[in-house]
């Protein structure tokens, strides 16, 4: 691997600290020792008598073995699916959920034969999605009709309905989450009915639906609006940590999109800026990303597992050799970024005006506590929306996302850290780790309630509910 010049974008940020490994001297290999015990590969004889595979998200973490697992072909077969249920059933889209939304014993259903993206009208910019879309696939299928997302998180593997489930969101102070995209959708009742709704129709199925959680019904399609197709420039530099917790506002306000990353234990941050571009603007000899992070990342922290007193030299050292990067494209193409590090995450937004000073507790009690992290912590601003369980309900948010990877300990890191949230009337994303019950939730979130009559009503056996929903929705 060549350390000669370290470039950073989200793409390769995790490759910041190699060069401070030669200067250490130290080598050691970057192999990986899971903790995560997976669930037996065989599976067990199913409910009609066929092997069924167990499931486990993409960091291990959640699994569970199912007693059956259902991919119905088309909408009518999920509803017949629905109408003849005797026992519990959730959706899984990508298993990008931290956490425990989907485990089952019971009926393990997957949208992925839903796909695709539908009448697509150029004149309005709006077109239906299926439930199953890839969201990778949404950006490639809006680009051939000449449309783009209004935003996208940095992670496109996620299905569209399992995104809209946890409120995922990208980032930008004037732009809001995906759910706030919507215009219809529709749902399947376990009932065996579909339910359409819209700000006007059903209104408050769609209010709710909007981080459905997948308790209301399973989302079978959905019409979005979209924006004329257009290309982002993206441009990533490394400042002191200060300069950018001071100008976190600053910069927010100056650019579409925004986003940070804080490097624990070190004094410097990386601030990255999207702007949408003419494409006569984009050069013709624009370099190639620099190379792949993930073994010099690994490699970074297995030496401070062997010499933790070199961390903060290490990584600052590394982080100072660090030269800006600007890259162009279309706009999915510099939305999406491949993350081939598996980790660990806990995510919580607190208010858009207090989020700089939340961040700065939390790296300064990693300092404080000598918390063995490496891992950047992203931090981004999000517009406010009006679904009743979005943690950007009535409120622009900070979002700040701490990861740990996924053969390292985070339950005392993240113990830590998630009090410092609370005290700064911090919401979890619903698809992160997070210790919040019912009762916290309901006191977070005013429409809480609202959302249960509208589970009852949608789902009156609880047939959507696992153990993790009920912890967190309340005993239904």
């Amino acid at each position: 691997m060549n350390f000669d010049r370290i470039a950073l974008s989200r793409r390769n940020l995790l490759k910041l600290s190699a060069v401070g490994l030669v200067a250490g001297g130290t080598t050691v290999t970057s192999g990986c020792n899971s903790s995560v015990k997976p669930v037996a590969e065989a599976g067990i004889i199913g409910r009609n008598g066929e092997r069924v595979l167990p499931w486990s998200n993409w960091s291990g973490t959640q699994s569970c073995q199912p007693n059956e697992r259902l991919l119905p072909r088309n909408e009518a077969e999920l509803l017949d699916i629905l109408k003849n249920a005797n026992q519990t059933i959730r959706c899984v889209g990508s298993g990008h959920s931290f956490s425990a939304l989907v485990p089952t014993d019971q009926t393990l259903l997957s949208l992925a034969r839903l796909r695709g993206v539908e009448n697509v009208d150029t004149t309005t910019g709006q077109a239906d999605v299926l439930g199953g879309t890839r969201l990778s696939q949404l950006g490639k299928s809006l680009w051939e009709q000449g449309l783009s997302t209004i935003n996208m998180s940095d992670i496109d593997s996620q299905s569209f309905a399992g995104a809209i489930a946890t409120s995922t969101h990208g980032t930008g102070r004037e732009l809001g989450t995906l759910s706030t995209h919507l215009r219809q959708m529709r749902f399947a009742s376990t009932s065996g009915d579909i339910v359409d709704c819209s700000p006007d129709k059903n209104s408050d199925l769609f209010w709710a639906g909007g981080n459905h959680l997948g308790a209301l019904g399973i989302m079978t399609r959905a019409r979005i609006q979209a924006d004329p197709a257009y290309y982002l420039k993206e441009h990533s530099w490394m400042m002191s940590a200060e300069e950018g917790l001071e100008r976190a506002a600053e910069l927010s306000r100056q650019h579409r999109h925004y986003e940070m990353y804080a490097l624990p234990h070190s004094d410097y941050m990386l601030g990255i800026s999207l702007d949408k571009i003419d494409p006569a603007e984009i050069p013709a000899d624009v370099p190639p990303p620099s190379g792949d992070a993930y073994e010099a990342f690994r490699m970074m922290s297995n030496v401070i597992d062997y010499v933790p007193f070199a961390r903060s030299w290490l990584v600052n050292y590394g982080a100072s050799t660090v030269e800006p990067e600007t890259r162009y494209g279309a706009s999915h193409e510099i939305f999406g970024n491949l993350r081939d590090i598996l980790f660990n995450e806990m995510e919580y937004s607190v208010p858009a005006e207090v989020g700089p000073q939340c961040l700065r507790e939390i790296l300064a009690t990693i300092k404080k506590e000598k918390i063995p992290v490496i891992f950047p912590i992203e931090a981004r601003y999000i517009q406010a929306d009006d679904f009743w369980l979005s943690p950007f309900y009535k409120r622009d948010g900070f979002a700040i996302s701490c990861h740990n990877f996924h053969d390292k300990d985070y339950k005392k890191y993240f113990a830590a850290i998630e009090p410092i949230f609370w005290k700064y009337d911090g919401r979890p994303h619903w698809g992160k780790i997070h210790t919040l019950s019912a009762k916290e939730f309901a006191a977070r979130y005013e429409r809480f309630g609202d959302f249960l009559k509208v589970r009852q009503e949608m789902d009156p056996q609880g047939r959507l509910l696992n153990d993790h929903l009920r912890k967190v929705l309340g005993s239904l």
